[in-house]
């Protein structure tokens, strides 16, 4: 003859420790997933910021150039012309 599960605690146990554990799972999968949104905020807050300084770095640079064509147009447009002659034929020995 089967016996009833109220006739065992052991089952009764088990299903109250199996419970537990899911509620402990769910509990540490928030947990896990908050933790994972946090570090992804910090990342991109830091992304951010790099940026900005890559940003403020360029407009130096470019700040820089625009300074020294000011001061040197002549030397500035024999370097360009020079340049462009060179990638010119860089280009067509390719072909």
């Amino acid at each position: 003859m089967i016996k009833s599960a109220d006739s065992h605690p052991e089952i009764d146990e088990l299903k109250e420790d199996l419970a537990s554990l899911k509620k402990h799972v769910s509990e540490l999968m928030a947990s896990m997933k908050q933790d994972g949104l946090e570090g992804a905020e910090k990342i991109g807050a830091q992304a951010k910021e790099k940026l900005g300084e890559l940003k403020d770095r360029g407009r130096q640079g470019i700040q820089q150039v625009e300074d020294l064509v000011k001061e040197n147009p002549g030397q500035s447009i024999a370097i360009a012309f020079a340049a462009g002659f060179l990638a010119s034929m860089l280009l067509r020995k390719r072909s």
